[in-house]
């Protein structure tokens, strides 16, 4: 009766798959499953300790799936990021970065986390999924990146420990790791002062020079305004930018905050994808020459 369930390959392709709805309805036996972990050894021992009665069946059950989609909200994004710039798992293997990797995404991470991505992609390729981030914890992901391909219709995790463009001068340039398919930042935050904005720069420069694809998330449509304005104002090309379907659905309090409503993580994504085309004027002169 453990969170995550175990769960199956997809019965519908990943495009007909719009949120978690769609999500939910394509897991067998979903209702065992939620019985299962409602009488599990842990959520027993949760309520004892709680001091407090424990809730309704009904209400425990949405919470469980609350939490199944924070589990899941991760791997789900990086696949709508694939999705959404035409990268197919199936045609050849993947490499991701995930850039300011932090604890959230390391603490406790065991190497199947990701493993819902093979559910999402049956037959692909192999996908490394790469954290890299000076606040990355020590776990079972952190083994170095691979210089070969990663193993065929598996998910593999690795990290670095350290700042982007570091990681970029040693290992990409090098090719000690593969070059990005894709570049996913979770809530990379770097709206929120100067000082992190700075730590960000040259990251942010080397994904708009090296015209990576790139999806970043945020907690909120404030949070969404203020990274946009910062991207517009680096002449970053903005693909576009949108709720995420697959947000995750358990309510956070923000530490700052604790009289403010709660976020949900990944609430909005915002893909991008070079600098804007003015500032390189080969590409205006390509297309005028069509």
């Amino acid at each position: 009766g453990d969170i995550p369930f175990p769960t199956e390959t997809w019965t519908k392709p990943a495009r007909d798959v719009e949120g978690w709805e769609d999500w939910f309805s394509m897991q067998e036996q979903l209702e065992e499953k939620l019985g299962a972990v409602l009488a599990g050894r842990y959520m027993t021992l949760l309520w004892a300790n709680a001091g407090k009665p424990r809730p309704e069946d009904g209400e425990l059950r949405e919470s469980v799936r609350r939490l199944v989609t924070d589990f899941h909200s991760r791997p789900l994004t990086i696949g709508l990021g694939l999705r959404l710039f035409g990268i197919d798992p199936l045609a050849k293997v993947l490499t991701v970065h995930v850039v300011g990797a932090s604890h959230v995404e390391t603490l406790n991470t065991r190497l199947t986390d990701y493993d819902e991505l093979t559910r999402m992609f049956p037959g692909h390729r192999g996908v490394e999924v790469v954290m890299v981030g000076v606040d990355v914890v020590d776990g079972p992901v952190m083994r170095p990146p691979l210089a070969a391909p990663a193993p065929w219709g598996r998910v593999y995790l690795s990290s670095y420990k350290g700042l982007y463009h570091d990681f970029w001068e040693s290992h990409v340039e090098t090719k000690l790791a593969a070059r990005p398919d894709l570049v996913v930042g979770f809530h990379p935050g770097f709206h929120a002062c100067p000082e992190l904005l700075a730590g960000w720069l040259p990251t942010l420069l080397l994904l708009r020079d090296y015209c990576l694809p790139v999806l970043f998330t945020v907690y909120s449509e404030q949070e969404l305004k203020s990274s946009l304005q910062i991207l517009v104002e680096l002449e970053t090309h903005i693909m576009g930018y949108a709720a995420n379907p697959f947000a995750s659905l358990r309510p956070e309090q923000v530490y700052s905050s604790p009289n403010k409503a709660p976020v949900y993580c990944s609430s909005y994504y915002i893909a991008l994808l070079g600098p804007v085309a003015s500032a390189v004027p080969a590409v205006e002169e390509l297309e005028d020459g069509d």
